[in-house]
């Protein structure tokens, strides 16, 4: 594909002092004409491609362009394109490609095999709305324009204006961290729950803020082993066929196969501070597993259960 041969071009000019249009076409086995139209469309992009004319001429790229990557080790350079990768791989962004080429020309092959890391942040489905969001968003914080958008909270539905200042991407979900207007403080909005914006032509003046937290509001709601001084001891019980299912919910350390002999059934079990977010886990596995305890959690179950029930009475 062309971009990939202009990335591969790309690497290539940062790692030479420079090389001729004809080995290039060769070793892209592409005509020198296509070569010299990539080298417009690299040159058309901002990267500075200078002709040296004459015998022992060729194409390269100014210095400047390039970095004296001396100063780093193999250690260093692996970590940052395990970094850049990673980034790139939930966002793609030509501007990070370049930087791979610039930092690290001959660092791809090599990596695949030497980084004790391979991140791949990127989901297995392509969702084009949450794409679009982010591209839009992203724009806005460059460009520092104001947003107003349809937003979907807990308690209600709300229209706000933000200044955006940051995206974060955490467990698979995308935020977009902003000054909120009608509060007049930073507010984390999931972009999943932005149900309509529209990008304004105001535009805002940037504000300093503290390290953007975003674990902070949410670190007691994670799974802690039931040793822990927390509030409640949770034990759910689950058939072992189920197993396999459950361990891209929990951590398979937490499950654990009983011990009375009885080989088909396992249990997870877990501290939690509060129950409302340990009943919205197990309801995202309903019927794989059974509660044991805590009574409150059973109740709380059970209560939603019956407020299912009532939905769907007389519909069967």
């Amino acid at each position: 594909m062309k971009i990939e041969r202009l990335v591969a071009i790309l690497s290539i000019l940062a790692n030479v002092d420079r090389i001729t249009a004809k080995e290039l076409a060769d070793r892209f086995e592409v005509s020198k004409r296509t070569i010299l139209r990539d080298l417009d469309t690299l040159n058309g992009a901002g990267i500075p491609i200078i002709s040296y004319p004459g015998i022992g001429g060729g194409v390269g790229v100014s210095e400047g362009y390039k970095i004296n990557k001396n100063i780093l080790s193999t250690s260093d350079l692996e970590k940052i394109f395990t970094g850049l990768s990673a980034l790139n791989s939930i966002q793609q962004d030509h501007a990070i490609t370049n930087l791979l080429a610039k930092l690290l020309p001959d660092m791809k092959e090599k990596t695949d095999f030497q980084s004790d890391y391979v991140i791949d942040l990127s989901s297995w489905f392509f969702d084009n709305m949450i794409t679009k969001k982010i591209s839009d968003i992203r724009q806005a914080i460059i460009q520092r324009n104001c947003i107003c958008l349809e937003y979907i909270s807990i308690h209600t539905r709300m229209e706000r204006v933000i200044e955006p200042h940051r995206l974060v991407f955490k467990q698979s979900n995308w935020y977009v961290y902003a000054f909120c207007r009608e509060r007049k403080e930073f507010r984390l909005f999931k972009v999943r729950r932005i149900a309509s914006y529209k990008i304004l032509d105001e535009t805002f003046e940037f504000h300093a803020f503290e390290k953007i937290e975003v674990g902070k509001a949410y670190g007691n709601n994670v799974f802690c082993p039931s040793d822990q001084e927390k509030q409640f001891k949770i034990i759910l019980e689950y058939d072992i066929l189920n197993e396999f299912f459950l361990t891209d919910r929990v951590d398979a350390s937490l499950c654990k196969r009983s011990l009375d002999g009885d080989a088909t059934v396992g249990t997870i079990c877990f501290s939690a501070s509060e129950l409302t977010w340990v009943a919205d886990f197990v309801f995202g596995i309903l019927d794989k597993v059974r509660v044991i305890a805590p009574a409150e959690l059973k109740v709380e179950i059970k209560q939603r259960l019956n407020k299912i029930n009532s939905l769907y009475k007389g519909d069967i």
